[in-house]
């Protein structure tokens, strides 16, 4: 027998004896020792549509806006409590934190709690303390989406993230024939620019880009004609979202997401000689693309090709919008210098703008450095898990391919909603709960590392004492050795 063996989801105990298997689970949703699992259930029709039908509103902000709050915010709470009234195996919050066996959230929940904490405290010196819950929303909605996945049944872990991407999907189609229309483009459009029930362009496209990668996740892996037909449709209608949304940081992030993904994918092939050949095709891709996409800009908004074509002409820095946001980060970075330690208001007004359209500086002006550093250590955080996740899984080659193809599609989405929020929105409550249920999705969909099992030591020959054996000596039955 050889010194090791392998199998996906066990530990092993090698005190003594022969091999037993432990059941590891990652996000620590398996029942306790000794006790018994319950076997998996299919997901109904009936509850696969009342799952997207809940997750719905989250696509609607501001129809549902009252002031400076709306309805939508309250979403991640509901589904939270409903999942404290659900039955689960204690101390399952507990094990995700810890990770059994590989390392858990808490890393990302440290940071959680630091921000949380100096939004709090940043009230007491804030002229608007009631703004704070822009930042303390956010921070609610990670323990929310932690709580939620990993108290229900594993069948419905795995169909959260995509029931979110599924609702999206149907919000977007109506907004986009909504747009077609005289009556209805005044609601969904502005100006030239497609923002669908979102406050502003930008925040449609930053949550595009959680959704973009699992879509495409899920048409690179569909392998019946159904499956085919709704991925290819899924992507369209977002495809079209982003291009008409005319956002700089979709239409660059997109891309790049889109073509990571799909790559990982490819890389997964298992031949070396296919994966060059889809490398130089990428690379054909890529040169190609950008006439492509320009003239689709053109058809889609002219008005913005325009400005594509200004900005292609005299740089980037002459666009209206990157010299507004470049005096809203000289303020914000006045502001932070004058109040280092607490900042001057969590989710205060800068220039009359709601953000810093930076995220770590939005946190150092309004928090002070340490929530900035906090803010850093949360994106480092992501960013190393999803590149562990990548590296450690593209030498199975075909091997649960399509699991960790729609699992890697969840954390790049993760990703690029965060470094867009860095780049664009500041991680408003708005965008921030589609980062969390992608992320702890995929944490939580996740197979653990396959381990080897080693045997048990073999005892020591000291105290051994000769046996006797059997001699062909018809005299004399046995013989001392």
């Amino acid at each position: 027998m050889p010194r090791t063996r392998r199998f996906e989801a066990a530990s092993f105990n090698a005190n003594s004896g022969p091999l037993r298997p432990v059941l590891r689970d990652p996000a620590g949703t398996a029942p306790p020792p000794g006790s018994q699992a319950r076997p998996p259930r299919p997901l109904s029709r009936l509850a696969a549509f009342a799952t997207v039908a809940v997750l719905i509103p989250v696509w609607l902000p501001r129809p549902l806006e009252f002031g400076d709050f709306s309805l939508a915010f309250v979403i991640p709470f509901v589904l939270a409590l409903w999942a404290l009234a659900q039955p689960a195996w204690p101390g399952t919050l507990g094990r995700a934190l810890h990770g059994q066996g590989r390392r858990g959230v808490w890393p990302e929940m440290s940071c959680v709690a630091a921000i949380f904490t100096l939004a709090i405290m940043s009230m007491f010196v804030s002229p608007e303390p009631l703004r704070a819950f822009r930042v303390i929303l956010p921070m609610s909605y990670a323990i929310c989406t932690l709580v939620l996945l990993t108290r229900i049944p594993a069948h419905l872990q795995r169909r959260f993230p995509h029931a979110l991407l599924v609702s999206g999907v149907l919000v977007l189609g109506a907004a986009i024939l909504l747009a077609q229309t005289g009556a209805g483009r005044s609601m969904v459009m502005r100006q030239y620019r497609f923002l669908a029930f979102f406050e502003n362009p930008n925040q449609l496209g930053i949550v595009l880009l959680a959704v973009w990668p699992p879509a495409i996740a899920l048409f690179l892996t569909a392998r019946s004609a159904k499956a085919r037909l709704t991925s290819v449709v899924m992507v369209l209608v977002l495809a079209a979202a982003i291009f008409m949304s005319g956002t700089k940081t979709a239409l660059a992030l997109g891309f790049v997401a889109g073509a990571l993904i799909w790559l990982y994918y490819a890389s997964r092939s298992g031949s070396i000689d296919k994966m060059i050949l889809k490398l130089v095709f990428v690379g054909c891709a890529i040169v190609l693309a950008v006439p492509a996409v320009l003239w689709l800009l053109a058809w889609a908004s002219p008005d913005f090709s325009k400005r594509v074509q200004d900005i292609l002409t005299h740089g980037v820095w002459e666009f209206q919008s990157m010299k507004t946001r470049s005096a809203i980060w000289d303020e914000s970075m006045r502001v932070g210098l004058a109040h280092p330690f607490l900042g001057g208001g969590a989710g205060t007004m800068v220039l009359n703008k709601a953000h810093s359209h930076d995220m770590v500086l939005d946190y150092f002006r309004g928090m002070g450095v340490f929530a900035a550093a906090a803010a850093i250590a949360l994106i480092l955080c992501t960013v190393a898990r999803v590149g562990s996740f990548i590296l450690s899984t593209l030498h199975k080659g075909m091997a649960d391919r399509t699991a960790d193809t729609l699992v890697a599609g969840l954390y790049i989405g993760a990703l690029f909603d965060l470094l867009a929020n860095q780049l664009s929105d500041s991680f408003s409550p708005t965008t921030s709960f589609l980062f969390w249920m992608m992320y702890f999705g995929a944490y939580v969909a996740a197979r653990p590392k396959t381990v080897s099992a080693r045997r048990a030591p073999r005892p020591s020959t000291l105290q051994w004492t000769p046996r006797a054996r059997a001699v062909p000596n018809t005299g004399t039955a046995t013989q001392a050795i």
